[in-house]
C-alpha cells in the first residue's frame, strides 16, 4: 500500500511540474504543521462582545444566553495562554489581560448559571461564586495543584499583589450594580494607564456609587474603600487624598485635598442586583 502511494505521489507531482506550476513545498518532520497563534492583546473579541450586550454598562445575559458564541471564542483565547507565553508579555500587557479575564468569566458566570437577581445567589451558605472553581486556567493555579482558578484568585492572588495598582478595583467588575460600570472597550497595554485613569474618573463621578464632595467634613463613598482599605491607604485622610488625586472635578479635588486631615470617610450601602439590561438577566 504504502508503495501505491508513493508512486501516485510522484505521478501527481510530475503532472503539475509539467503544467508549469510550482512544486509542492515539503514539510520536513521538524516543521510544525501550523504555528501558535499571537495572542491578541488588543483584546477586540471582548470589545466585539461588548459592542452588541452592553449598554450604559449594563449587560444582555439573555442575548449572550442564545448566542454564546462571540463570549465562547474569547474565553476560549484566554485559555489557551500559556505561563511561558505570558512571561513574555510586559507589564501592562499582563494587567489588561487579568482584568479582561476577570470581567468576561464573570459575566460567563452569570450567563451560563442565570438568570438571577445577584450574582450573590450562586453561592452556597459554605461557598460564595468568587470562589468557585471554573475558570479553565490551571496553568496559573496560585496553589500549583493544576485545579481550575476562581474568580478571588486573579483578583486576590493576580491582580493586587503584582500589580498594586488600586486602580484596579474601578476596573473589575462583579456583576453588581453597586459595581464601578464596565467599560465600552475592552482594556489594553496601549493607553492603560489612560483608560485606568478614566474609568475611576467615572467611577468616582456618579452619586450613586461615590459622593465624594466634602459635606458637612464627611464624604461618602463605596464600600469598596472599605473592603481594600489597605490598597487606598488605611486611614481616611489617605482615601481622600486617594480621591483627590484620581477625581475629574478639579474644585473637588481642591476641596478634598483641603478637608483630608480632618475627613470622615463614610460608607454607601452597597448594590448587589445583578448589572443585567432591563428584562435580559
Amino acid at each position: 500500500m504504502k508503495k501505491l502511494i508513493h508512486i501516485a505521489v510522484a505521478f501527481t507531482s510530475a503532472i503539475t511540474l509539467a503544467a508549469g506550476s510550482p512544486a509542492p513545498t515539503t514539510l520536513s518532520p521538524l516543521t510544525p504543521l501550523a504555528q501558535k497563534a499571537e495572542f491578541d492583546h488588543t483584546h477586540a473579541g471582548l470589545t466585539a462582545v461588548y459592542d452588541v450586550a452592553l449598554s450604559g454598562g449594563l449587560i444582555d445575559y439573555a442575548g449572550l444566553r442564545a448566542k454564546p458564541q462571540a463570549l465562547d471564542a474569547y474565553l476560549a483565547q484566554l485559555a489557551r495562554t500559556t505561563p511561558a507565553q505570558h512571561a513574555t508579555w510586559t507589564r501592562d500587557q499582563r494587567f489588561a489581560f487579568w482584568i479582561n479575564a476577570y470581567n468576561a468569566f464573570t459575566i460567563q458566570l452569570i450567563r451560563d448559571e442565570g438568570p438571577v437577581k445577584s450574582i450573590k445567589d450562586l453561592g452556597g451558605f459554605f461557598s460564595s461564586p468568587w470562589e468557585k472553581k471554573f475558570i479553565p486556567m490551571p496553568a496559573f493555579d496560585p496553589e500549583k495543584k493544576n485545579k481550575k482558578i476562581t474568580l478571588d484568585e486573579i483578583e486576590h492572588e493576580l491582580l493586587r499583589p503584582v500589580f498594586k495598582d488600586a486602580r484596579v478595583h474601578a476596573a473589575i467588575n462583579c456583576a453588581s450594580m453597586g459595581c464601578p460600570p464596565l467599560r465600552a472597550t475592552a482594556f489594553s497595554a496601549e493607553g492603560l494607564n489612560e483608560q485606568l485613569e478614566d474609568q475611576v474618573g467615572v467611577w468616582l463621578s456618579d452619586p450613586t456609587r461615590n459622593q465624594v464632595s466634602p459635606s458637612g467634613g464627611k464624604i461618602r463613598v463605596s464600600k469598596i474603600f472599605d473592603w481594600f482599605k489597605e490598597d487606598f491607604g488605611k486611614k481616611d485622610e489617605a482615601v481622600a487624598k486617594w480621591i483627590a488625586a484620581h477625581v475629574k472635578d478639579d474644585a473637588v479635588r481642591a476641596a478634598l485635598r483641603a478637608a483630608a486631615k480632618d475627613i470622615d470617610v463614610k460608607y454607601l450601602d452597597y448594590d448587589w442586583k445583578v448589572n443585567a439590561q432591563n428584562g435580559k438577566r
